[in-house]
């Protein structure tokens, strides 16, 4: 659409497996501003299997919400607007819902191209189940009848560095050509080659005539280089494809799109990467989506994104897999309630079972928040593994430099107080520094992130707008800190000129002082001896202009990595404490 760039009026619809939402956007007094948000339940599973039929419904909230009408009598929608507060200029969509896709992996080097490939899996929400590599030790029936037993969707190919060896690579592609032969023809895999491009013309004829054949981009044109995010675009076009043909409506919202449809989790990697741009080149941005069936972790560090979607972890259906990587004692140990186990426990299943349900009582409340902790700690643990080499990033247990993060997920955006989502934040994360939380309680940040691209402009008024709230800034000391003993001294003096703060922050405490929404202020620390405040030099004091937010300034005096008294009643004495030291009550 070559109007674009003038565009007015964006829509932009977001497809999850338990809510979809409509977001309308306009200009008023000539600034991009939210006009109008709703969500509905979503249809891409039973009974409907209908992407676009959740779509609808959302899109006529917002006609309801606004007066604009979007479609005309023929159910179609108006693309561009007419000028009598009708339709719109630009439809963005994005998805998170479907079933997995299926998929085999083949590759040389199990350490190197194949791994590679399982990151790309990750992120572009790929169910892998089954690999193949010269390296098997299996023989080649037994390689050919894991393809055939596994039912995959897709199978992956990738391996050798562009102009490199290719023997290797062409024994792989007659070995698919076999399994290929010998399925049904409905029942074939979909084949993506993302190797050695030298070899895709040769990939193609060679498979074509058995299944259909997308060439991505090398995965790894160097031994030593990755090249994820093109692959992971393409990757997101043949997965689409695999999806439209189980549930209905893509075609549609493709359509009003034109072609942009992105997942869900690469357009909120989008907006973490444009962020990164935009703060201190010395800190990374971190982005994290607490979703009813994947968590997304997206990682910039001056502009260079690691994306991870982990769809075996989530507040949904996946729930209960978190129990398959930390005991059911890890969970409990968050709860500032007396709960037993096993209460918590059948909480946890029956969540599982139920995806939709929410809590309804205060003990469930923060057993979905101890949840939670754990998968945010799962899921931030797993995508570190492939972020890029830097000082503390990989190797160190503690969390780098990040400012902003951002978070969304309705677990978190419906706190009954903004402090428990920043509590969930701040010890599934465990932030290091100074740290701003932000939250993005309409879910906007995949809606941001598709607009990115075709209307920068866009996304960048909306930014500033505060269609996202920030939590306040969070100061997390490292060092040698003894329990009751001072960790540092601190004086807020804000901008405005209202009363300021002074204090001491003891080992093991949190204080949280007054700094509103918008407010700014001028914070001294004076940190103990052995103490580091995000200096990089332990003792040394520090003057910095902080932000407010929905909880304040919160000082973070429990050290890092966090760790919990080992007795029951102390760690549920402490949570209570924590949850006070905020301003809120179990």
């Amino acid at each position: 659409m070559s109007a674009i760039p003038e565009a007015e009026v964006i829509l932009a619809v977001d497809i999850g497996s338990i809510n979809t939402r409509a977001s309308l956007f306009d200009i008023v007094d000539g600034r991009y501003r939210l006009v109008a948000n709703s969500r509905v339940p979503s249809t891409a599973g039973a009974p409907l299997f209908d992407f676009s039929e959740g779509a609808r419904l959302a899109m006529d909230d917002v006609e309801g919400i606004t007066g604009r009408r979007l479609f005309d009598e023929g159910e179609n929608l108006i693309i561009p607007t007419t000028g009598f507060g009708e339709g719109i200029d630009l439809f963005v969509s994005t998805i998170s819902a479907g079933p997995k896709v299926r998929t085999v992996i083949a590759g040389l080097m199990p350490e190197v191209s194949l791994a590679t490939a399982r990151r790309l899996a990750d992120a572009s929400n790929m169910e892998v189940v089954g690999e193949i590599s010269p390296a098997d030790q299996r023989l080649r029936e037994e390689q050919i009848d894991l393809i055939i037993t596994s039912r995959p969707d897709l199978i992956l190919l990738v391996g050798g560095t562009d102009g490199g060896a290719q023997t290797p690579l062409l024994e792989l592609l007659e070995l698919l050509h076999l399994a290929l032969g010998l399925l049904p023809e409905g029942q074939r895999p979909k084949v993506v080659f993302g190797g050695n491009q030298k070899l895709a013309p040769l990939a193609v004829e060679k498979l074509s005539e058995r299944t259909l054949v997308t060439v991505i981009p090398n995965v790894r044109p160097q031994v030593d280089v990755e090249n994820l995010e093109p692959a992971r675009l393409r990757m997101a076009e043949a997965l689409f494809e695999i999806r439209a043909g189980r549930i209905g409506g893509y075609p549609e919202l493709n359509a009003w799109s034109e072609g942009r449809v992105l997942p869900t989790s690469e357009a909120f990697a989008l907006l973490v990467r444009y962020l990164s741009r935009l703060y201190d080149p010395d800190k990374g941005v971190l982005g994290v989506d607490l979703g009813a069936s994947q968590i997304t972790v997206a990682a910039a560090f001056g502009g260079r994104l690691s994306l991870s979607v982990n769809p075996r972890l989530g507040i949904g259906t996946p729930i209960a897999t978190i129990l398959d990587q930390v005991s059911i004692e890890d969970v409990h140990r968050w709860m500032p309630l007396e709960v037993p186990k096993n209460r918590l426990r059948d909480y946890i299943y029956n969540k599982a079972a139920y995806p939709r349900t929410i809590p309804t009582e205060i003990p469930e409340l923060h057993m979905e928040y101890a949840v939670a902790r754990e998968l945010l700690r799962a899921g931030l643990a797993e995508a570190r593994r492939i972020w890029p080499e830097g000082p503390n990033r990989v190797a160190s247990p503690l969390m780098p430099p990040m400012e902003p993060i951002l978070a969304g997920g309705a677990t978190l955006a419906r706190a009954p107080h903004p402090a428990y989502a920043a509590m969930v934040l701040i010890d599934g994360l465990q932030p290091t520094g100074l740290t701003t939380l932000v939250l993005d309680p309409y879910g906007l940040a995949p809606a941001l992130g598709a607009t990115a691209r075709p209307l920068p402009m866009a996304t960048v008024q909306l930014v500033e707008e505060g269609v996202f709230v920030s939590l306040g800034t969070v100061v997390a000391p490292l060092g040698q800190m003894r329990s009751g003993r001072r960790v540092l001294a601190y004086q807020l003096e804000p901008e405005n000129g209202g009363p300021g703060a002074r204090g001491e922050l003891l080992a093991g405490q949190m204080v949280r002082l007054p700094l509103g929404p918008g407010e700014y202020g001028k914070l001294t620390l004076m940190p103990e001896r052995g103490v580091d405040i995000g200096l990089g030099m332990p003792g040394r004091t520090g003057i910095f202009r902080v932000s407010g937010g929905a909880v304040g300034l919160i000082l973070d005096g429990r050290g890092r990595p966090l760790r919990l008294p080992g007795r029951h009643d102390e760690r549920l004495e402490m949570n209570q404490k924590w949850l006070w030291d905020l301003g809120v009550s179990p």
